[in-house]
C-alpha cells in the first residue's frame, strides 16, 4: 500500500492527461479482491492536483466512480458467490446460526448506519462492507449509503493531498482528519448499538434475530453437506 502510494506521488505525474483512467483503474481493482485502499490512491491524486500535474474535475469524477464501482463489484461478488459459506461446516463452528440471524436482524435494521459510520473508520469498511454483502444487505440501502458518503469521503481525501501538494499542510494532515472523522464514526455505531444491548438487557431475552427461513432459502441442493447433521435451526 505505501509502495503503491510512494510510487504514485513520484512517478504520477508522466500519465497527465491519462491520470483519469489510471485512477478509475486501480480503484475498481478492489471489487476484485485486491487491496487497494481508496485513499492510498486519492490522497496521491490530490497532492497531485495540488501540483497542477493531474486535472482536477476528470480524476474527481473518475475517484469517485472508482470508488462507488469497486465497492459494487466487490458487494455484487460476495452477495451472489459467498453465500454458500453460510452453510460451511466450518464456518459455523465460527459462526452459529442463531448468531448469523442475530446480525442479520441488525442489518437489516441498522445496515445501513453501520456502512455510514464504517466508511469513515480505518480498516472497517471492507469488513462491513463484507458482512453486509453476504447477509443480503438490499441493493437499494447500499447505493444510497455509497452515492452519498462518496460525496464526502473523495473531496476529503483529494482536499487533503491537494492543501499537501500546495505547501498549504503537513503529511499529517489527511491522518488528523481521518482521524476526527473516525472518532465521530464511532459515536454513531455505539449510539446504534446502546438502544439494542438495553432493550435486551432489560427485556432479559436475547437478541432479535431474523426469521430462519431466511437462511435456509440458500441451503445448497447439490453437493452440499447434509443438512441434518447440523444443528437446527432456531426459530423467530
Amino acid at each position: 500500500m505505501e509502495d503503491l502510494q510512494a510510487w504514485l506521488t513520484e512517478h504520477g505525474a508522466s500519465f497527465g492527461a491519462w491520470s483519469p483512467f489510471l485512477v478509475l483503474g486501480l480503484l475498481l481493482l478492489s471489487g476484485f479482491g485486491i487491496p487497494v485502499s481508496e485513499d492510498v490512491v486519492n490522497l496521491p491524486a490530490g497532492i497531485l492536483i495540488g501540483q497542477g500535474s493531474w486535472p482536477l474535475v476528470p480524476v474527481l469524477i473518475a475517484s469517485y466512480v472508482g470508488v462507488i464501482g469497486g465497492d459494487a463489484i466487490w458487494f455484487f461478488n460476495i452477495r451472489t458467490f459467498g453465500t454458500p459459506l453460510l452453510h460451511r461446516r466450518w464456518f459455523k463452528r465460527f459462526v452459529h446460526p442463531k448468531r448469523l440471524l442475530q446480525v442479520k436482524h441488525q442489518i437489516d435494521q441498522r445496515g445501513a448506519w453501520v456502512l455510514v459510520a464504517a466508511r469513515f473508520i480505518p480498516g472497517m469498511r471492507s469488513p462491513v462492507l463484507t458482512a453486509s454483502a453476504l447477509l443480503h444487505m438490499p441493493w437499494r440501502h447500499f447505493l444510497l449509503v455509497e452515492l452519498l458518503c462518496v460525496l464526502i469521503t473523495v473531496p476529503m481525501q483529494l482536499g487533503a493531498g491537494y492543501l499537501i501538494g500546495r505547501h498549504l499542510g503537513g503529511g499529517d494532515l489527511a491522518r488528523t482528519a481521518t482521524v476526527v472523522v473516525a472518532v465521530i464514526a464511532g459515536v454513531l455505531i455505539v449510539s446504534a448499538l446502546i438502544p439494542v444491548l438495553m432493550q435486551a438487557w432489560r427485556r432479559n431475552h436475547p437478541l432479535p434475530r431474523a426469521r430462519a427461513s431466511w437462511l435456509r432459502r440458500y441451503r445448497p441442493r447439490q453437493g452440499g453437506e447434509s443438512p441434518p447433521a447440523e444443528p437446527p435451526l432456531p426459530t423467530a
